[in-house]
């Protein structure tokens, strides 16, 4: 099993970490680990969150995001609903990235 990709978001209450590992489909988001400056009250709210995500996939993601906020609206301080999915959809673009078989853009100034 491959170690996932991560993406990194300077919040408000610090930086916020997020790293996926990619499920079967080409959107599928096998599961995700947050880390980084936010508290959870009570512990365990991260874990929560992630679990609401697993098995999702990136279009998804949203809709999960902003429920789990819109249900525990204190449970995760430091951090919002859109610092959670802007951080998410920033590791999940490596993901996509890395298995993409589409040129880098970046290259094509190479050879010009």
């Amino acid at each position: 099993m491959s170690e996932g990709s991560t993406g990194e978001l300077r919040t408000a209450g610090g930086v916020l970490r997020a790293t996926v590992m990619p499920g079967e489909g080409r959107k599928q988001i096998r599961s995700v680990r947050f880390a980084g400056d936010v508290v959870q009250q009570p512990e365990g709210s991260l874990l929560r969150l992630e679990e609401a995500l697993a098995g999702a996939t990136i279009d998804e993601a949203p809709a999960r995001i902003e429920g789990y906020f819109a249900d525990h609206p204190d449970a995760i301080g430091g951090a919002s609903a859109g610092d959670f999915l802007t951080v998410l959809t920033l590791a999940f673009m490596k993901v996509r990235k890395g298995s993409s078989t589409a040129p880098d853009p970046a290259d094509w100034k190479k050879q010009v």
